[in-house]
């Protein structure tokens, strides 16, 4: 399941924003000529990252030491997910966005384009809203009547 952190939290994710700042000072100040050699520094970044850098985490281990391989084979398509007959299934158009009775809209991400989504009434026009059994946030339909446009998802209505 994905973990969330708040937006513009980086603290709540301390050891991805750790090895971003050492990519960037490897690899991004200053950045390289072209392409290629910029490629190169990647390159090198990540093995050096990976197989020669003991890391405090793994006591003092590389990841590619402790690495270890899935042994689930992966699917060459995703199977078809059926959502509970209570929810309402709807299409994420090409704009990110669903359509709700006819004139108004709901932004969800651009990642979900053409994906089918599930939207559950929780009472008072509130719809919980979920891309197979992840949970992406709420919608009040309410709010449509009164800014006549289109609303984001919200992860919490307080």
């Amino acid at each position: 399941m994905p973990v969330f952190s708040d937006p513009a939290h980086p603290e709540q994710n301390g050891r991805h924003e750790r090895m971003h700042r050492d990519l960037k000072a490897a690899c991004a100040n200053p950045s390289a000529y072209d392409m290629k050699a910029q490629q190169r520094r990647l390159n090198s970044f990540v093995k050096e990252y990976n197989n020669l850098r003991p890391h405090e985490a793994l006591d003092m281990k590389t990841p590619a030491s402790v690495h270890e391989f899935s042994t689930r084979p992966f699917p060459e398509r995703i199977q078809h997910f059926d959502y509970d007959s209570k929810m309402k299934v709807l299409k994420v158009t090409q704009n990110g966005a669903i359509r709700w009775k006819a004139y108004n809209w709901v932004y969800l991400s651009a990642s979900l384009q053409g994906k089918h989504i599930g939207a559950l009434e929780i009472g008072n026009g509130i719809w919980r809203v979920f891309y197979r059994n992840v949970f992406l946030g709420f919608f009040d339909e309410q709010v449509f009547r009164k800014k006549e446009q289109s609303v984001r998802l919200e992860t919490n209505l307080v």
